[in-house]
């Protein structure tokens, strides 16, 4: 068997970045984000959408829409775990 581990060119690029991910990444990273969240956005967004389709959600509770985790000021219509 080979020697199995983390491809060096992916350790060097990660080093440059200081091992941060960024906004960007963070999405490409969470596609679960747009496949769970049902709407993503900023909040005024969030809440256009949400009142635009209500009427179809069983669910007659005021909504409080969730911060996504580590990026701010991006917001989801579902809770979303981690």
């Amino acid at each position: 068997m080979g020697k199995r581990g983390i491809d060096p060119k992916t350790v060097k690029k990660e080093r440059k970045k200081n091992y941060k991910v960024s906004r960007v990444d963070r999405f490409r990273y969470r596609c679960r984000y747009f496949t769970d969240s049902g709407v993503i956005g900023g909040k005024d967004f969030v809440q256009e959408v949400f009142d635009q389709v209500k009427h179809l959600l069983t669910s007659k509770d005021e909504r409080k829409f969730t911060p996504v985790g580590g990026l701010e000021g991006v917001y989801s219509m579902k809770r979303l775990g981690t």
